[in-house]
This record gives C-alpha cells, sequence and structure tokens, in this order.
C-alpha cells in the first residue's frame, strides 16, 4: 500500500465487515436465546451504518488527495 492509499484500507475494511456478518449468521444458528439478540441489538447493528459512513468518507478522501497529487505534479 502505498503513502495516500485509501483505497487498500476500505477494501479491508470492506472485507472484514463482510466477513464479521457472514460469522454472525452462522453464529445465530447456534446462538438463538435473549443474549444474542442483546449482542445483536447494542454491538452489530451501529456497526454498519458506522462501516458504510467511513466507507463514503474515506472514498471522497481519496479523490481530494488524487486530485492534489495531480494538481502537484505527482503521478
Amino acid at each position: 500500500m502505498r503513502v495516500g492509499d485509501l483505497n487498500s484500507g476500505a477494501a479491508k475494511l470492506s472485507l472484514a465487515h463482510r466477513a464479521l456478518m457472514l460469522r454472525w449468521e452462522a453464529a445465530k444458528e447456534q446462538w438463538n436465546d435473549a443474549a444474542s439478540r442483546t449482542f445483536e441489538r447494542e454491538r452489530l447493528a451501529d456497526i454498519e451504518p458506522h462501516v458504510s459512513q467511513v466507507l463514503e468518507a474515506t472514498k471522497r478522501l481519496a479523490e481530494v488527495l488524487e486530485k492534489a497529487q495531480y494538481e502537484c505534479g505527482r503521478d
């Protein structure tokens, strides 16, 4: 990953979030009680909107950095 490359980190975050949610779906098949529902509601439900916000902000920042590099004469 080169300096200023936000896309690689964003891709890793996206893949990690997807893996987490897939594993959670598998875990729910075995763990289905009040505690699991509380965990999902209090811990996991808030993750997706935050990940989406981070990915969108990262995309916008990457665009700004690319433009700055271009304007400064770097490839």
